[in-house]
Parts: structure tokens; sequence; C-alpha cells
């Protein structure tokens, strides 16, 4: 068969320096390929990042966002109740008191508001209830048994950040622990053309090992984590997504997936050709990412199709294609020529986490 899949589920590790990188890739080995009648296939496991156990980011695992349940993870977890914060409006009232009812304030860059005869008070990463408590006894010099309220008016010291396909993209702001389903909820939900498979959580500027499209489609809550304040969600188009080119090409780039998709030969094509006399054509290599968390190493024979003996392979979204230049044992070799490549292009939807998690393991 001119295809043989290899089949890898793992968790990926992010944020990973390069000289951490170790090289213990998986091996090709023929002798455990089984055949299904389609495809070849070998299934192999990356285990340092399975033990990873769940969601991660930065290399912190990250709590299921469930109210009321247990919150574990040594990542980001909320505190209940809204923290105050720079940007808020809070509505005070002391009653019984001329001139102290109905007072607004916006809590300043520093934490802090302005109220009559206190003057500044400190209301940066406090509840409603903390700054009630502390005004009462603030004012208790100035007026007998104080009955304060403290309101939240306007939360605007938590964003979120919605970019893409989402039915109301732009900024949405917490307002107490919200997790990845209220979050999407705050943002009227995913449009129709989103393309959940590509949907990332960004974080601190690392991308998350969250998989949405398993919690929007599948309904794996061990993905719901809780968002933290300036978390970014985006979910591409299908076509605005891109492959890569790589390797013995005469011109190595990422290309554009595009509405009608793309197939090996075409982006062969659009990356110049092989370069002649170079590209082992017998041997491209192709790294699939179906998500942060899951994807697939294929090896493709395009002397059969160039032979008119096999069809061309379709391509799916942010495949990766590496066309070697001599026979390689394992993927080792391939994944140290693509990683620099891949660094250079960058970008959100660029797949280099998964193969820094491959060379990794």
């Amino acid at each position: 068969m001119f295809v043989r899949r290899v089949r890898l589920s793992f968790w990926i590790g992010l944020g990973l320096a390069l000289t951490a990188l170790t090289a213990c890739t998986p091996i090709l080995d023929k002798t455990k390929l089984r055949h299904d009648g389609v495809v070849e296939r070998m299934t192999v496991t990356a285990p340092a990042v399975a033990r990873k156990g769940g969601p991660a980011c930065g290399g912190a695992k990250l709590a299921a966002g469930v109210k009321g349940g247990e919150k574990s993870g040594s990542g980001f977890t909320p505190t209940m109740g809204y923290r105050v914060g720079p940007g808020d409006n809070l509505r005070f009232n002391i009653f019984g008191e001329t001139g102290m009812s109905d007072l607004t304030a916006r809590v300043d860059d520093a934490g802090f508001v302005q109220l009559p005869i206190v003057e500044l008070v400190r209301v940066g990463g406090k509840t409603t209830r903390d700054i009630q408590a502390e005004l009462k006894e603030a004012y208790a010099p100035h007026f007998i048994n104080p009955w304060i309220t403290v309101e939240l008016v306007n939360a605007e010291s938590a964003p979120l950040y919605f970019l893409g396909e989402f039915r109301e993209p732009g900024v949405r702001y917490m307002k107490g622990a919200t997790n990845v389903l209220e979050a999407v909820a705050l943002a009227g939900g995913l449009g129709p053309d989103a393309y959940l498979p590509g949907a990332r959580l960004l974080r601190d500027d690392r991308i998350c090992t969250v998989d949405l499209n398993a919690l929007l489609r599948n309904g794996d809550f061990a993905q719901n984590v809780w968002m933290k304040p300036r978390d970014v969600l985006f979910a591409p188009l299908k076509e605005d997504m891109s492959v890569y080119a790589l390797g013995a090409v005469n011109r190595p780039q990422a290309i554009a997936f595009g509405a009608e998709g793309r197939t090996l030969l075409q982006v062969l094509s659009m990356a110049g050709g092989p370069v002649p006399g170079q590209a082992h054509l017998a041997e491209i290599r192709i790294i699939r990412t179906a998500s942060p968390t899951q994807g697939e190493l294929i090896v493709v024979d395009a002397t059969a199709m160039l032979a008119g003996r096999g069809l061309d392979f379709p391509l799916e979204p942010g495949d990766v294609v590496f066309v070697p230049r001599t026979v390689l044992g394992d993927w080792n070799v391939a994944i140290g020529e693509i990683l620099p490549s891949l660094q250079v292009i960058g970008g959100v939807l660029t797949p280099i986490t998964l193969i820094e998690s491959l060379k990794n393991d």
C-alpha cells in the first residue's frame, strides 16, 4: 500500500526550550504494522506527555471548571467570588447619611477608589463583601453604626478575547469564575463555519492543550477548564488554515488550505516541486494535527502517485509535508529538520507544539 499511517494520541507539552528537547521519537517498526484493508497502521504513544493526565498550559495541569466541585491541578483555578480590579465600576451606599447614597467610582490602575471623608481606599483584589466590611470599619469614627452596601456596576478588569468565527467576536468580561463553555456562551457561541479542530485556547503567550473540538462535539468535560483573565479563544475558518511544504522542495512555505482543500501533489507543485536529484519521494512524511492533543504521523509514497499507480493524497488543514533527502529510519531526523522551519513560519495555527512534543518524548 502506498500510504502507511502511524497513529498518535497524546497530550502536548508546551513552552519547552529547544535545548531541553531529547531524541526519543517513534521508530517505524515494520514488524508491528497491521493491515486494515485500506492502509497499514502502527499505534504508538508518547508516555511522558500522556502522564500529564489532562489539559495543560506551560507544563501546569489545568483543572476542569466545575463549580462546587473539586479543584485540582497546579494550573490556574479561580477564587470563588469576583475580585475587583482596575477598570471596574463600583456603587456605594451609606444609608441615612446625607450625600452618601449612590456614589459611583471607577477603580484606578493601582486598585484604588476615591470616596468622601476616607478618600483613597484600596479595593483591588477584594470581593465586594471584603470592601463592605472594611468601609464599615473606616466610616465607624464618622457615623454611628453605618449601614453600607457595595455593588459591582460594570466589570471590566477581567477581559476575555474572542477571535475568529464566534457569533459575537471581540472582548467580553468575566464577572466571576468562568469555564470554557461559559466563555463561549459570552461570545454568543461559535459560528456555523468555525473549524473546531483548529480552535485554540491561548494563555500567557502559550497554546494550551485544551481540545475544544472534543469538548464541544464529544462532550469531553475534562476539557472544560477554568478561564483566566486575558485568555484568548480562537476559532478559525477551515480555509484560513495552512498546510506546510518543507524539506527537499524548491520553495518551502506555508500554503493556504483554501475553500476547496489541498492534495499532496498540489502542494508539492505550489512549493516549486521536489528538488531534482535530492528529493526522496518514496517516503514523504506528513505530521497531521487533529487538535492540540491528537495527531497522526503518515508516510506516503508519492512515486506511486506520479507513476499513476495511486490516487493523489488529500491533505487536512495544518498538515506538515516534509520531503526528505535520504531514506529515514525514524522520525527524529525529519522532526529535527522540520522544527526550525516551522519556528520561522510561526503563528497561532502552526503545529509547532505538536512537533516539539514528539521530539521531547
